[in-house]
Parts: structure tokens; C-alpha cells; sequence
């Protein structure tokens, strides 16, 4: 570790830092002093890259800044339902300890949790669906590990974008303003196939419903009994629409990829229905991936195309930039020669001026010539010393500009 961190110039404890972003594995403390001794040690086998593993580093790249290759997906297999089998009782690290986070969250319009936490699962429900979402999405992210994918958070290595979406079993064609907004956590929950990731959200769907007000509470008509239909004041019997949450979930899953479009919905009719379509929606899922890598091998083409155009534009626009200077600059350079040339003309003309003076001066009487000397002298010292090469010496040509 000493020897290849002064080869790098680097700090042996910087690159333990880049071992571990790059999952590479290093000696362990005391692995010289045990293989001296005779004490086996052994060397682990470097593993396969990972998601969010770094693959390149050189010196002087902030660990992680490193641009990764277009993301791939497996070869096409049809998952059998016998390697979909999991374990009930095992929690999702992913959903581990989330359930108290939600729970201890403030409740928002149609009973919505918003917790206070942002790094958690991708769930999106009220409180009475919260343990059967979350008990959804641990079965939903168990089958997938078992599928060999992995569920996690989206790493760092690249931007993963949530998606956004609209609760709306039905959505309305004109997108509604909500408030208070819906919680969205602070990375999105991923899948990854192969290298392909995919972005999983769980929500519980809303519809629109005739509501009235009992007693400071939106009610919906049909959930209003008669005997509270008795009690409503002619006055106030006034019904409106508004949105009530239906108690059953969707699974969401998304291209996580700026410019790679693609998303697919699983909706429950009646409550519980997901649970039976878990091994189909993991079947589906895996088929995705290689539609998605297409989506983003064309969007990063795009974008490269655009960065392309962009630079071809920026060098023309340089180019008309200097053309403009290199033309400002002969004009004023031509400008400023006419001025030098007029600047020589006036003092060969004062010049021209004084000597002649001088000359007549010197026919007057003594009398009126000691005047005249007089007068010229002050008018020397008036105009001061006059030379017409240092107009010239100053003057600038356009390459000099």
C-alpha cells in the first residue's frame, strides 16, 4: 500500500480511501506480520464491479468524478418461479427501520405521511396502508434480490432522477398544483439489472370523489349515513369534489436516466392484489433493462451530438468575436494614425510658424524686436516642447492591439 501510494503521490491512507470506493480488496492489518510468522492470510479474489462501483482512478480525480461506461443489461433469461422464493420473515435493508421513521412523521391533506427523515424507501402512503406497503415493498425487493438484481439507494457514481408522478388512480388531463406537496425522499430506491438501474416507487393511488363538510370534515357522500344526512342544515347541504386516498397501492418503476424516458405502472383494482403479481412484475422488470439501456445509449448519443453542436457554435462564435476585434483594432489603429498624421502637420506648421517669426523679427528696430523676442519666448513656453516622431513612436498598429 506504501509502495503504489508514493508511485501515485498520494497519502497510503487516501488510497485505502480509493480501494474502498473502487471495492477493491487490500491487505487487512497485521497481514505481513501474520504471513512472516507462517500465519495464513489469505487474498480475497477481486470481485466483479458492482453498481456504483468506481472503475478508473487516476491522480488528482475526486473519488467518484470519474465518468462511468453506458450502463448494460444482462442477457434476456425467463426467471423461474422456483428462484423467487424468499424468506417471510426477513427485512429488506433498504425497509429496515423505516416503518418508525413514517410513523413519527407529520400527517398531511388526505392523511399522506411526510416523515421527517429523507434518506428512506420510496413509499408514499397514508398511515393506515403504511405496514402493508411496506411489507409490498420488502417482498417485491427480496424477489428481486433473488433474481440476482440489486435493490439499494441510488449510488453517487453518476445522476439518478426520481420521477415524478401523479397519485391520481385516474390522472386529470390538466396537471394539478398540490399543496402541501407529497414527501419525496432525498435519493431514489433502484434496482439494478446488470448495470441498468431502475427507480421503484410504492403510492397509494387518490380518486375524486362528492364530498360535504360534517362537522369540519370533508366527507365522502357515500360513506355520509343517513342519520347524518338528517342533521345536515337545508343552509348548508352543498356538496363539492374532492380528492380521498382509495387504500390501494401502485408500483411505479422508472428510468432513473435524464433523457432516458420510460416508465411502467402496476395498479391494485382491490386491496392486496400486488402481492400475487410480485413474480411477474420481477419478470418484467428484467425485460426492461435492455429497453432502458437502449433509451440511454441514444439519449447520451443526443446529448454528445448537442455537446458537439454546442462547441461548433461556441467556435464560431469566438471566430466573429475575433474577426470583430481584429476589425475594431484596424479602425481605431487607422483612426489613430490619421490623428498622428494631422498631430505632425500642426507642428510643422508651428514649427514653420516660429521660424519665420524669428526670420522677421531680426528686420525690426532694436526696440520693437526685443518685444517681439519677448512675445515669442513666451509663446515657446506656452506650447512647450513639440516633436513629431514621439506621435508617431506611440502610435499602435492593429497587431499591436
Amino acid at each position: 500500500m506504501t509502495k503504489i501510494a508514493d508511485h501515485h503521490r498520494v497519502s497510503s491512507s487516501f488510497l485505502a480511501r480509493v480501494c474502498t470506493r473502487m471495492n477493491v480488496p487490500r491487505p487487512p492489518r497485521g497481514h505481513w506480520v501474520k504471513l512472516e510468522n507462517g500465519i495464513p492470510s489469505p487474498q480475497p479474489p477481486l470481485p466483479e464491479a458492482g453498481p456504483g462501483d468506481l472503475q478508473v482512478w487516476r491522480r488528482g480525480d475526486a473519488l467518484g468524478a470519474v465518468p462511468r461506461p453506458v450502463p448494460k443489461a444482462p442477457a434476456p433469461r425467463k426467471i423461474k418461479p422456483e428462484q423467487l422464493r424468499i424468506s417471510r420473515s426477513r427485512q429488506h435493508p433498504v425497509v429496515a427501520g423505516a416503518y418508525e421513521v413514517f410513523e413519527q412523521g407529520r400527517v398531511i391533506d388526505q392523511g399522506f405521511l411526510k416523515p421527517g427523515r429523507q434518506r428512506l424507501v420510496d413509499v408514499v402512503v397514508t398511515k393506515p396502508q403504511l405496514e402493508p406497503a411496506l411489507k409490498l415493498a420488502n417482498q417485491l425487493f427480496l424477489k428481486l434480490e433473488a433474481a440476482g438484481h440489486s435493490v439499494m439507494f441510488a449510488p453517487s457514481d453518476r445522476t439518478y432522477a426520481r420521477a415524478s408522478f401523479d397519485e391520481h388512480e385516474h390522472p386529470p388531463k390538466k396537471p394539478r398544483h398540490r399543496h402541501p406537496a407529497l414527501w419525496s425522499p432525498s435519493k431514489p430506491t433502484v434496482v439494478f439489472i446488470g448495470t441498468v438501474a431502475i427507480g421503484l416507487t410504492l403510492f397509494e393511488m387518490t380518486e375524486e370523489l362528492e364530498a360535504r363538510n360534517i362537522d369540519g370534515e370533508y366527507i365522502p357522500t357515500s360513506k355520509i349515513s343517513s342519520q347524518q344526512l338528517r342533521r345536515l342544515s337545508s343552509a348548508w347541504n352543498w356538496t363539492t369534489r374532492m380528492d380521498f386516498a382509495t387504500g390501494r397501492l401502485c408500483i411505479r418503476a422508472f428510468s432513473p436516466y435524464p433523457g432516458a424516458d420510460w416508465s411502467q405502472s402496476w395498479k391494485e383494482v382491490k386491496q392486496s392484489q400486488l402481492r400475487g403479481q410480485l413474480d411477474d412484475i420481477v419478470q418484467q422488470l428484467t425485460d426492461a433493462a435492455p429497453v432502458i439501456a437502449r433509451l440511454i445509449e441514444e439519449a447520451e448519443e443526443q446529448a454528445r451530438i448537442r455537446q458537439q453542436e454546442w462547441r461548433e457554435q461556441l467556435r464560431r462564435l469566438e471566430e466573429r468575436e475575433r474577426i470583430r476585434r481584429q476589425n475594431e483594432a484596424r479602425e481605431q489603429a487607422r483612426a489613430d494614425l490619421l490623428s498622428a498624421i494631422k498631430q505632425w502637420d500642426d507642428i510643422k506648421r508651428i514649427q514653420a510658424f516660429f521660424s519665420d517669426a524669428e526670420s522677421s523679427v531680426s528686420n525690426l528696430p532694436e526696440a520693437e524686436r526685443c518685444v517681439a523676442m519677448d512675445k515669442l519666448a513666451q509663446a515657446r513656453e506656452l506650447v512647450g516642447e513639440l516633436d513629431p516622431l514621439q506621435a508617431l513612436l506611440e502610435w499602435k498598429g492593429p497587431r499591436e492591439r
